[in-house]
């Protein structure tokens, strides 16, 4: 009997004892804290400064009239492919036809003075020998001697006026044929049409401005000019290789090959002086860049938008966490990435930076490694308070 209540009150300060204890650990336990994480990765890194551009042609021509007159005819139509030297439009060319016909009638003119001129000119030289071998016997006065001799150099002068008249008059002839042939306007290269901004009966004045006729352009190698902005354009150089889209073919891409950096923004061509210009140093600064590529397809047309991609470097199967996971990175590259290597438990891991892309930076750490998850995200902080904390407490006693 007596041992029956030893057992039985053993049992009841058993159950006592532990739920006492339950108690206590209830009281005093924390759940360790939870984080996001991410694996890192052996992945492919490229990392591209990003613009956006306009599509034209490698060489385009505005082709304009430097006569003026009625159009007459045009030979070809928007898209036409036409070749060097090919005819591409006529103005009405009867006033300059009349221009040549009146330099022409005013150079045989001159032609007919000068022959009249030079027998005029053959009589007084005779006069003027004949005077002067007179004058030599006496057998003429001295003064009739001089006005022989005079008029004689008088015809020399007039005759050389008279030929510098004839080539002003071979001039104006040159000048008259060549206006004429401006009648007829022709492709000075190979090309396509791209734009005719007049119509046939149209009348031009090149008197003013020089008018365009129409629009020429080599559309088999097309170039980009992209806008990059002035917090990458310092990342691109020249001869870096590039791709972009159209809003046509999005998942096609068009590769090319960057060719120039404008020195100043598209902004400094501007003549609003600078005192002016003091108050919009808070608007965004862009410089072009153009690109060549190739359009033998023939599928980029003029004044398309283009997305460009610019490759600035590479690299394949390197290690990469992501960009979320990096906190106090230096300008040397260097950063903290918290790792979880328990649960609730981080440590601080001091790392090397690569190249990055929109998602992932490179992990230069030959010894980082890969199969621990690091925090990403908001948690990133989080966790950064919790290992300043637990570096405070020192080591835990036990």
């Amino acid at each position: 009997m007596r041992r029956d209540k030893l057992i039985k009150w053993g049992i009841v300060g058993v159950a006592v004892v532990a739920l006492l204890g339950y108690g206590i650990y209830s009281l005093t336990y924390t759940e360790p804290p939870t984080y996001m994480t991410a694996t890192p990765k052996v992945r492919d890194i490229t990392q591209q400064v990003y613009a956006t551009g306009t599509i034209s042609g490698k060489v385009e021509v505005d082709i304009g009239a430097q006569v003026s007159g009625q159009i007459k005819k045009l030979y070809v139509s928007r898209g036409d492919k036409v070749k060097a030297g090919d005819l591409l439009c006529e103005i009405d060319p009867e006033i300059q036809e009349n221009d040549l016909r009146r330099a022409q009638a005013e150079e045989k003119l001159i032609l007919a003075q000068i022959a009249s001129k030079k027998a005029e000119l053959e009589m007084l030289a005779a006069e003027n020998t004949r005077q002067q071998n007179l004058l030599v016997k006496d057998a003429t006065s001295k003064q009739t001697a001089q006005q022989a001799k005079a008029q004689y150099l008088m015809a020399q002068a007039d005759l050389d006026a008279l030929q510098a008249q004839y080539e002003q008059a071979v001039i104006s002839v040159d000048d008259a044929q060549t206006n004429l042939g401006y009648t007829r306007i022709v492709a000075p290269m190979d090309g396509t049409v791209y734009a005719i901004p007049v119509e046939e009966g149209q009348t031009v004045n090149a008197n003013q401005t020089t008018p365009t006729i129409l629009k020429l352009a080599n559309l088999d190698i097309m170039t980009v000019e992209a806008e990059i902005s002035e917090a990458d354009v310092v990342k691109v150089k020249p001869g870096m290789d590039c791709r972009f889209t159209i809003m046509g073919l999005p998942n096609h891409y068009f590769e090319a090959e960057l060719q120039s950096i404008d020195p100043a923004p598209a902004s400094a061509e501007s003549t609003t002086s600078s005192s002016s210009t003091a108050s919009s140093t808070t608007e965004a600064i862009y410089y072009n860049a153009l690109l060549d590529v190739d359009n033998t397809e023939g599928l980029l047309r003029i004044d398309m938008t283009a997305e460009v991609e610019i490759t600035i470097a590479a690299a394949q199967g390197v290690k990469a966490v992501p960009i979320s996971a990096v906190q106090n990175e230096n300008a040397e590259g260097e950063a903290t990435v918290f790792q979880l290597v328990d649960a609730g438990v981080v440590k601080p891991v001091r790392v090397s930076l690569g190249i990055r892309d929109e998602q992932y930076v490179e992990v230069k750490n030959d010894d980082f490694d890969t199969s621990i998850p690091v925090v990403i995200g908001d948690d990133v902080a989080t966790a950064a308070a919790a290992a300043a904390s637990s570096r405070r407490r020192g080591p835990r006693m036990f």
